[in-house]
């Protein structure tokens, strides 16, 4: 379990994550066999942009946003070909989905709606693995995800306070 994040989906959360699934994949939503190639990266920029400038902007409250960005991140990394087969260009997108991140992890637990004992630490977790990725995927210059620090910090203080309470630390062994 110390290895573990977990991130507590809800019903809209669910929904949402099929959603964004539909939206990244675009037409081969659904299909057995999908076949991506550098096409796929302009789909995906295309859609982030479309997602910024219209979807994003249309959620009002903390809790859509965090719902909504958290479907729309996991389906990008899940479908993570767009990092290795691309022409240039998503630099933008990626520091602009950091700052989306950045803003709206700033708001309390309450206001995202998130339990901070598992579902922040799980976010920060998934946002973490999915920056070493994007980081770690070929790219010339290499791509930058500048998720703050303070983000992770917030994390760990969660996760410190929940095992104040209930038990010890065990560290992953290196096995």
């Amino acid at each position: 379990m110390a290895t573990m994040r977990h991130v507590f989906i809800t019903e809209k959360r669910q929904s949402l994550l099929d959603e964004m699934e539909q939206y990244v994949l675009g037409d081969q939503v659904d299909h057995d066999i999908m076949m991506f190639g550098t096409s796929f990266s302009y789909e995906v920029l295309d859609n982030f942009n479309r997602y910024k400038s219209t979807s994003w902007k249309e959620l009002e409250t903390p809790s859509n946003r965090f719902d909504s960005l958290f479907a729309y991140t996991f389906n990008l990394r899940q479908y993570d070909v767009w990092m290795h087969d691309n022409e240039g260009g998503m630099q933008g997108m990626l520091t602009d989905l950091a700052k989306m991140w950045n803003t709206l992890l700033k708001n309390s637990d309450e206001a995202l709606e998130i339990d901070g004992e598992y579902t922040r630490h799980g976010v920060i977790q998934l946002l973490n693995d999915f920056k070493e990725a994007v980081e770690s995927s070929y790219s010339d210059p290499p791509f930058e995800f500048q998720l703050e620090e303070t983000q992770t910090a917030k994390a760990d203080a969660h996760k410190q306070r929940f095992l104040s309470e209930f038990g010890e630390y065990v560290p992953p062994s290196d096995d």
